[in-house]
């Protein structure tokens, strides 16, 4: 089992969600790209790492996704049991660097 070494929370922006935006945030690994699209009436949303390359991560409550990677984890952390359009920036966004 995976240990974390560092939790970071990712600020959404200050506007309301749209149905396709994007934004970037410095976290200390890096520079990380957070590409949201609402699609099939559920958020998708796509990552570019510091090393160029995107992984899709599932915008589910609580789940975390890239658990088969190495490197980082991503959590969408709430007390709500689905995250809808509206609900998006309720919850937490939290990047995890793995050990």
């Amino acid at each position: 089992m995976k240990a974390i070494s560092k939790t970071e929370l990712v600020p959404f922006p200050s506007e309301d969600p749209q149905e396709n935006f994007e934004f970037s945030c410095t976290a200390d690994a890096g520079s990380f790209t957070f590409h949201f699209k609402w699609l099939n009436d559920r958020w998708n949303c796509w990552v570019t790492l510091p090393d160029g390359s995107v992984r899709q991560a599932g915008v589910e409550p609580n789940v975390v996704s890239w658990t088969g990677y190495d490197d980082y984890g991503l959590v969408f952390q709430t007390s709500l049991p689905a995250i809808d359009f509206n609900s998006l920036f309720l919850t937490e966004m939290v990047l995890i660097t793995w050990l």
